[in-house]
C-alpha cells in the first residue's frame, strides 16, 4: 500500500515541486502509516529509484541518449544509462532516508505518549 501511495504521489508532484519532494512524501507516508524501519527504508528507496530510473529512460529513449549521454559525459561517466542508474541510487537513497526518518519520528512520538 505504502509502494502505489509513494509512487503516485510523487509521480505526480514530480512535475509541479521540486527534486526533493522525493524525500518529503515518503517521510510523509511513513509518518502516517508507518511499517518496520527496515521496510520504511527500502519501500521508499525502491519506489524513487524506480520512478527516476523510469523517468530518465523515458527521456533518454525519446533524445535516442542524446541528452542522457551529453550529460554522462559532464560527470566523466562512459555512458548515459551508467548516469541513469547512479541518479536512481542517489534518488533511491534520498527517498530512502526520508521514508525512514518518518517513521522513526513517528517511534518517537508514540514511545513518548505510551511512557
Amino acid at each position: 500500500m505504502n509502494f502505489l501511495v509513494i509512487l503516485i504521489i510523487t509521480a505526480i508532484l514530480q512535475f509541479f515541486a521540486p527534486w526533493w519532494v522525493v524525500a518529503i512524501v515518503p517521510f510523509v507516508v511513513h509518518l502516517w502509516w508507518p511499517t518496520a524501519a527496515f521496510k520504511s527504508f527500502w519501500i521508499s528507496f525502491l519506489v524513487i529509484c524506480v520512478l527516476w530510473l523510469g523517468y530518465g529512460y523515458y527521456f533518454h529513449l525519446i533524445s535516442n541518449g542524446a541528452i542522457s549521454d551529453r550529460i554522462a559525459q559532464i560527470f566523466f561517466l562512459p555512458d548515459g544509462l551508467l548516469l541513469l542508474l547512479v541518479s536512481g541510487i542517489i534518488g533511491g537513497l534520498v527517498g530512502g532516508f526520508g521514508g525512514l526518518s518518518g517513521f522513526l519520528i513517528r517511534d518517537i512520538f508514540v514511545r513518548n505518549a505510551e511512557s
